[in-house]
Formats: structure tokens, C-alpha cells, sequence
């Protein structure tokens, strides 16, 4: 610490507790910060983030207009702002094991208690300078290395995020330099999180198609089927502008026969269950990088032309 220029970042905080506002942001004064926004609620952050993403965000965890957890998930699932890789602080006066667990599984960088002294402050915000926990990305995970929750994300490569607040803190980089580092960054999160898709919905296929052939939707496939679903829906919403984008049709089509399956209450209909198979051949194709483009969309446009016929 000491070379840091923390009066040009720019910090969010975000408290129902005009008190704790109030504290919280003459500690970020103390120490050096001058950039300091302060509110009560998402809406709050959200607008602050159609004006200007900021390098740090400090929220309590208890918000009155949302789940501040699945907040910080949209954010680094790129649902919300221009980048997913912010610094995320969350604040809580009662860090119980439930709150810690939820709040770093959502993909929090750091918990804080409140209140905070300036040297707590200084001390938690110079390790997310200068080391700050790689990320990870899965399925359903894009954030900091955690306890990992399957094999899979155990497993899943790790790769430095980039850091606006270290940008900002050390000047490194201009404003457009810092953005399109944060882009690319992107760009490659959604090709690793399609992959990721791409092999949930083979295994996911794998296990239903038996269980879903003798006619019973039971416990174990309806559970498949609502992670199929996500899967469908999540790649989906990724794939415009990548290097799968021609997968797109086929992702929408599967979405559209899981939710039939979902809705045709305990006994889906045959036609359904069939479809899942070529479907999820097509899709792996279709991610398949040494597979060839042109052929993989011929393919895939057969499929889709003999299912709609």
C-alpha cells in the first residue's frame, strides 16, 4: 500500500441504515477516498450503474427492494452493468456462517463487518488490489475462486479477472484501455460459459432420456429438467456475437421442448422425449471446435427442419 490514488475511484454504497451511510463514508474519506456515492437500495445501484460502472461496490446484504446475493450473481453472469468483473464488498452487521456462505457463493469478492475502521478498509481493499482471488466460470458460476460446489467447477480453469479498481487505484491504463480489457474478458467467459453448457446438457440428456422413455416424470427428472432448462436458456442469452452463435436456434428449440416436457404434467408426450437425443447430438456438434462450421450448420439445419415439419 501507499502508491494507491484512491480519490480516482469511484465507490458505491449501498445501506438502508442512513447512519451506517453516514459512517461508511466518512471512512472511505479517511482514507483518501473522494468519488463516494451513497444509497439505500438496488434501484440505487442500478442507477448508478446506467450513469457510470464504479471500480468498488460496498452493499449490505440486506437490502429493502431485493436479494442483494442474487444481485452480485446477475452482475457476474453480465445480467446487469458493463462489468461483471466489479469489485464486490458486501457489508453485514451479523456475519453469521449462513450470511458468509451465501454471499461469497453468490461471487462476492469480500464480506465486511460493520462498522469498519480505516484500516480494516485500507487492509481488505489492499488485498483486492493486489490479490485479489482468480476466477472461476461453470455453468452457473462466474466469479472468485470458492469452495468449490462439484468436481466441475473444482476442476474448471482459473484465470486472472480483470481488476477496474486496480486500474483505477494504480492508473493503469486510460478509461477506453481499462473498458476493452474488461470486453475481451467477457468474450472469452462466455465461450468457456457455453462449453460448460454445452457438457451440462449432454449429461443432463444422458440421464433423461431413460428415465423419461417408461413414461414417469419423477423426482430426479424434474430436477434434470429444470437445470436443462437453465442451461438452454443461460447459453441462449450468450451466444450472439460468438464464435457458437450458429447454436442458437438449436438452444431455443430444446428450451422449447423441455418446457413442453415440464408442462405435460407426469406423463410427457413421446414425440418430446425423442427429440432430446438429436437435439443434444446437434448442440455438442455444434460446440464441437474441431468440428467443421459449415457442417455443423447443415446438420443442425437438417435437425431443426425435420423436427418443425
Amino acid at each position: 500500500m501507499g502508491q494507491e490514488r484512491f480519490n480516482e475511484v469511484t465507490v458505491v454504497v449501498a445501506d438502508p441504515d442512513p447512519r451506517a451511510r453516514t459512517i461508511a463514508k466518512k471512512t472511505l474519506i479517511q482514507a483518501g477516498f473522494r468519488k463516494i456515492l451513497t444509497g439505500h437500495s438496488l434501484a440505487f445501484v442500478k442507477q448508478s450503474f446506467d450513469i457510470e460502472m464504479p471500480e468498488l461496490l460496498i452493499a449490505e446484504t440486506e437490502l429493502p427492494d431485493g436479494d442483494f446475493s442474487e444481485f452480485v450473481s446477475d452482475l457476474r453472469h453480465h445480467k446487469i452493468g458493463n462489468n461483471p468483473f466489479l469489485v464486490v464488498s458486501a457489508l453485514t452487521s451479523n456475519p453469521t456462517p449462513e450470511i458468509v456462505k451465501k454471499v461469497i457463493q453468490a461471487g462476492a469478492d469480500d464480506l465486511l463487518s460493520k462498522p469498519f475502521s480505516v484500516d480494516t478498509l485500507l487492509r481488505r481493499v489492499g488485498r483486492l488490489i493486489h490479490e485479489r482471488k482468480p476466477f472461476v466460470v461453470t455453468g452457473d458460476y462466474v466469479g472468485p475462486t470458492r469452495q468449490a460446489k462439484s468436481q466441475k467447477e473444482a476442476n474448471a480453469e482459473r484465470f486472472d479477472a480483470p481488476n477496474t479498481l486496480k486500474a483505477r487505484a494504480l492508473n493503469e491504463g486510460s478509461v477506453d484501455e481499462v473498458q476493452a480489457m474488461v470486453d475481451a474478458a467477457i468474450s472469452q467467459v462466455n465461450n468457456k460459459a457455453l462449453e460448460a453448457h454445452a457438457e451440462d446438457v449432454n449429461e443432463l440428456v444422458t440421464i433423461l432420456v431413460p428415465r423419461l422413455t417408461g413414461g414417469q416424470i419423477d423426482a430426479t427428472s424434474r430436477l434434470c429438467l429444470d437445470r436443462l432448462r437453465y442451461a438452454s436458456e443461460d447459453a441462449n442469452r450468450r451466444l450472439g456475437g460468438t464464435e457458437y452463435d450458429h447454436v442458437s436456434d438449436l438452444c431455443q428449440t430444446l428450451l422449447g421442448v423441455v418446457n413442453s416436457i415440464r408442462n405435460s404434467g407426469s406423463m410427457p408426450t413421446p414425440k418430446d422425449v425423442r427429440l432430446l437425443d438429436p437435439l443434444n447430438k446437434a448442440i455438442q456438434l455444434g460446440f464441437d471446435k474441431n468440428a467443421d462450421k459449415a457442417t455443423a450448420r447443415q446438420i443442425s439445419q437438417a435437425i431443426l427442419a425435420k423436427i418443425n415439419t
